[in-house]
């Protein structure tokens, strides 16, 4: 299977996986239903759509899109610049700096963005489903316990690596 293709499918199984894992995602997608987001990658010279349904279809496109229509957002950045997208704060630095621009409906890329970022995926409770709720319930206190045991010990390596450099 060539490159893109598997890049693409991987993709779209992904995403909607990790969507079908909260149950307030749905409607959120919902509202997307029949838009599409077009990412170009400039660096990677690949174009890709996400078509919005009861689900997420992820395409690759190898011409570049015309002018957006009504239902679409068109997004042209670099790999390196998509994390800086999460904060929407950025976005107008971004785009005065041309390290972004965006043709169409914001209103669309905004919305998806929005949708994972208000993902709230329960992960104990997906692992009680494959296991039972006790184990699961010991693995996260275990996890939660070990986890303030490294940040403590953090914090004590950090106390004294400082008075020791002064």
């Amino acid at each position: 299977m060539p490159a893109v293709p598997l890049l693409t499918a991987t993709i779209e199984t992904a995403l909607n996986k990790v969507l079908s894992l909260d149950p307030d995602a749905a409607p959120k997608l919902s509202q997307l239903q029949g838009k599409r987001l077009i990412v170009e990658l400039d660096d990677l010279q690949q174009r890709f759509a996400l078509v919005f349904s009861t689900r997420v279809d992820v395409l690759a496109l190898a011409d570049a899109p015309g002018p957006a229509g009504d239902d679409e957002c068109i997004i042209k950045t670099r790999l390196s610049v998509l994390p800086s997208l999460r904060d929407t704060s950025q976005l107008t630095r971004l785009i005065k700096s041309g390290e972004l621009e965006v043709n169409g409906e914001l209103a669309i890329a905004q919305a998806f963005s929005g949708l994972l970022q208000s993902l709230n995926i329960d992960l104990e409770e997906q692992l009680a489903i494959r296991t039972n709720d006790v184990i699961a319930h010991e693995l996260f206190g275990l996890a939660a316990k070990a986890q303030a045991q490294l940040q403590k010990a953090g914090r004590k390596a950090e106390a004294i690596l400082g008075s020791a450099l002064t």
